[in-house]
């Protein structure tokens, strides 16, 4: 990408945050992913070494949105049935929901990991509709299941974070500029920090820097972040994210950019309603199918 972040300006967003560091698990797991051949039962052990990631892993897993044909009991099942690099795409999403929410129950912290699991997962389904490479369809998910990330961490930091936000929304702002007049910060740089910690690649992680950005990454992007990023959009738009975590609808971003969005996909507005379908029969629900 031509255009990259700032270091002051990362400088100046970490003032009073933390970026958690990647969990010590997460590391022995990707160690035997990168083997010639990993051993399944070796990294269920590494995930089951935390009963509460393990059993979550399982409770995602045997939810509608995976559709699976059987209830899915152990770790090792889920590597089986999903594919390897999925289950540990979804670990790592489930470990960051852990880590950055520190047990928290409150509803905008449900609304926020609810909407990336939708996103990360109509994202992984409109990829492969595209009939995208295998990894590519990987990484789309992982950047819908990341992208919100820095939320949760502005969220643990100022409470009253949900309710400017909707505000930011109702005033058609542009987000990371709102965000940092109000916290000094944007959920895009702390969300970019994330990735870089959490080691996703440069693709995944330009895009979470610039997910708010339409009109610089459709400028300065390469042709695979700007197609990444499309997918996201798409993805945002059709699950009704913006509605689901703040109350507002429409989305004013993808009112401004839906056509060089679509664009980007080489898709018309009267497909998205069979893409609604497609989705809908993947069990995710959406705005284009009633």
């Amino acid at each position: 990408m031509s255009l990259t972040l700032d270091m002051s300006r990362i400088d100046s967003a970490l003032e009073g945050f933390t970026i958690p560091p990647r969990p010590d698990m997460l590391k022995q797991v990707q160690e035997e992913v990168e083997k010639d051949e990993p051993n399944l039962k070796a990294i269920s052990q590494y995930i089951n070494q935390d009963i509460g990631i393990a059993g979550f892993t399982l409770k995602v897993v045997n939810s509608p949105l995976f559709s699976l044909p059987r209830k899915i009991s152990t770790i090792e099942h889920a590597c089986m049935f999903l594919g390897l690099k999925r289950l540990i795409k979804l670990v790592n999403s489930i470990v960051l929901r852990f880590t950055l929410s520190a047990g928290s129950e409150e509803i905008f912290t449900e609304k926020l990991w609810n909407s990336s699991m939708k996103i990360g997962n109509a994202s992984l389904i409109l990829a492969q509709h595209f009939e995208l490479e295998k990894d590519f369809s990987d990484d789309c998910y992982t950047a819908g299941l990341f992208h919100n990330a820095g939320m949760a961490l502005i969220f643990s930091q100022s409470a009253n974070y949900p309710k400017l936000l909707k505000q930011a929304y109702l005033d058609s702002a542009i987000i990371g500029e709102f965000e940092e007049a109000n916290f000094d910060t944007s959920h895009e740089v702390l969300g970019f920090l994330i990735a870089q910690s959490w080691g996703l690649n440069s693709e995944i992680s330009n895009v979470i820097a610039y997910h708010h950005s339409p009109n610089i990454m459709l400028a300065t992007g390469e042709a695979s972040e700007q197609q990444m990023f499309a997918i996201l959009k798409l993805a945002e738009h059709m699950t009704n994210s913006t509605e689901i975590l703040t109350g507002v609808n429409p989305d004013n971003e993808w009112e401004k950019f839906s056509t060089q969005i679509l664009d980007v996909l080489h898709l018309e507005d009267f497909q998205l309603l069979d893409l609604g379908e497609t989705l809908f029969n993947a069990g995710i629900d959406n705005i284009y199918h009633v």
